[in-house]
């Protein structure tokens, strides 16, 4: 009764309906992945977060509007280094550009450089709007690492019930079981012995659904749409740098 009560609470929370109804729920859940490291996290968060994705468009649109066309510079939105464009070489006593040197464009920054008073002050409009966009990258890798704290945290223990404690206690459920054999304990503690095997086995599955819950969290950190998406210091990048352009 409970069972089937149960399973008409999943299906409304799934929202189906009609032939959809009949759906087969797998007998176990599924294992364990191979997690991420903190670094490779914090590259895909760069690499996946719509709101900075959205923000580097914006910046890309000023450049546009600015007149801006010929980057000299790059800066990484992931360790804020400045890197140049081209590559210098001399042939025959003349100094030539190179092709650009093949950077991961989708993490990188274009700068811009120029000389006449026009230039100079749609650079620095572009440059604040380029702070703004590293901040957001800055807050993306933090509430990144945030999000992986959690999800590693409910890795590990879910892994230690499944690598340690379950083990363990299969262990001692049998040399329980050949002592009752030999007479050394009383059904009781049998009983005893097998309760308390049945409560790890349920904390295991409540530690492995624990762990699937956070990976939810930690891909829509990852994705975007966080909690602190719409904090002070994070307004829209183009907005921010127009604002500021008439300093």
């Amino acid at each position: 009764m409970k069972v089937s009560t149960d399973r008409e609470g999943l299906t409304r929370m799934l929202g189906l309906w009609g032939a959809d109804v009949d759906y087969r729920l797998p007998g176990q859940l599924p294992g364990m992945p191979r997690i991420q490291t903190a670094q490779q996290v914090e590259v895909e968060a760069i690499r996946k977060r719509v709101d900075l994705i959205a923000a580097r468009l914006e910046l890309d649109a000023m450049a546009k509007t600015l007149g801006l066309t010929e980057a000299t510079r790059f800066i990484s939105m992931l360790d804020g280094g400045w890197r140049g464009n081209y590559e210098r070489s001399t042939v025959d006593g003349v100094r030539e550009s190179s092709s650009p040197r093949g950077f991961e464009l989708e993490i990188q920054i274009p700068i811009f450089d120029g000389g006449e008073v026009n230039v100079r002050r749609s650079r620095e409009t572009y440059m604040q709007a380029v702070n703004r966009l590293m901040e957001k990258a800055v807050n993306v890798r933090s509430e990144a690492r945030a999000a992986y704290l959690t999800y590693r945290g409910s890795y590990d223990i879910a892994r230690q019930y499944q690598n340690s404690i379950l083990p363990l206690r299969r262990t001692i459920n049998e040399q329980a079981l050949l002592e009752y054999n030999g007479m050394l304990i009383d059904v009781f503690e049998l009983l005893t012995t097998a309760r308390e095997s049945i409560a790890t086995n349920v904390a295991a599955i409540f530690a492995k659904r624990d762990f699937f819950i956070a990976t939810v969290d930690f891909e829509t950190a990852i994705i975007g749409g966080g909690s602190s998406a719409g904090s002070a210091g994070e307004g829209p990048v183009v907005t921010a740098a127009a604002e500021g352009g008439g300093h």
